[in-house]
């Protein structure tokens, strides 16, 4: 799987405080791809991919400084 720079934000409802009156979070999420049949290249540029691209939405984490 390889790492894109697409990025987008979800909202999830937190309900582990109080089950009435959940919270909701916003997550950022990046897609990572999987490309079945591989890439051309055409020596310029990023390569292009060959076939369907494939991928998944992956919570990104988040890091708290120390």
């Amino acid at each position: 799987m390889k790492a894109t720079n697409k990025l987008r934000f979800v909202e999830r409802k937190d309900y582990t405080e109080d089950a009435a009156n959940p919270r909701t979070l916003r997550i950022l999420q990046q897609w990572w791809e999987t490309s079945s049949m591989g890439t051309m290249s055409m020596g310029f540029g990023d390569p292009i991919p060959l076939g369907e691209v494939t991928g998944e939405w992956r919570d990104v984490p988040a890091e708290k400084e120390a």
